[in-house]
């Protein structure tokens, strides 16, 4: 009689994508409990219930998972804005509120200064709000350009001028959240959205 094949003690093992994403949700919750500059490896680890071996196997450092977790965020934001502008036209004042908070509020509430971040990392996060911004201004002259084929706009915007604005706002939103100011950054939302309006059409 063949002998039963015995089953593997403890957890199951994760695959890579688990665990990378397992300790990307560790980092987020430690850093709601303290400040990045004292955050470690060690802590990031510990929360996730891994090793540093793991770690080391997905990330350079800290900094490069705080890279990671910033193109999570601009991503999130991007698909989420999109969604919204993919909707059927509506007053443009209120589509453009609600894609504007969709923005402001896809903002972690957790402060991490991306700006200190240096070298090849923070050439990263350069690049990532490069592409964020270049991605949302094409989403919002090409919603604007609809609007004024629809006789919903007075006039069909430079996509320099969307570009700039959109840029102003997000380097805005980045300083905020670095600062700690999320609350702050979402009272300011009736004024950015009078702002996108009145210059936008």
């Amino acid at each position: 009689m063949t002998p039963a094949a015995k089953r593997p003690r403890g957890r199951p093992s994760l695959d890579e994508h688990e665990q990378r994403r397992r300790l990307i949700d560790a980092a987020w919750r430690v850093f709601e409990e303290a400040s990045e500059d004292r955050v470690t490896v060690a802590d990031i680890v510990r929360q996730a219930g891994m090793s540093s071996r793991s770690f080391y196997q997905h990330f350079s450092s800290k900094e490069d998972l705080i890279a990671e977790m910033a193109e999570d965020v601009g991503g999130a934001i991007l698909a989420a804005v999109e969604a919204d502008f993919r909707e059927p036209l509506e007053d443009p004042v209120a589509q453009t509120a609600r894609a504007l908070g969709t923005f402001l509020e896809r903002l972690p509430s957790v402060a991490i200064d991306l700006t200190r971040l240096e070298g090849t990392i923070g050439g990263r996060v350069v690049r990532l709000r490069q592409r964020v911004v270049r991605a949302l201004t094409g989403v919002v002259h090409d919603h604007l350009v609809r609007l004024h084929a629809s006789g919903r706009a007075p006039r069909r915007p430079e996509r320099a001028e969307v570009e700039v604005l959109i840029a102003g706002i997000a380097e805005l939103g980045l300083r905020y959240y670095s600062e700690g100011r999320r609350a702050e950054l979402l009272e300011l939302q009736p004024t950015l959205v009078r702002v996108l309006i009145r210059a936008l059409t």
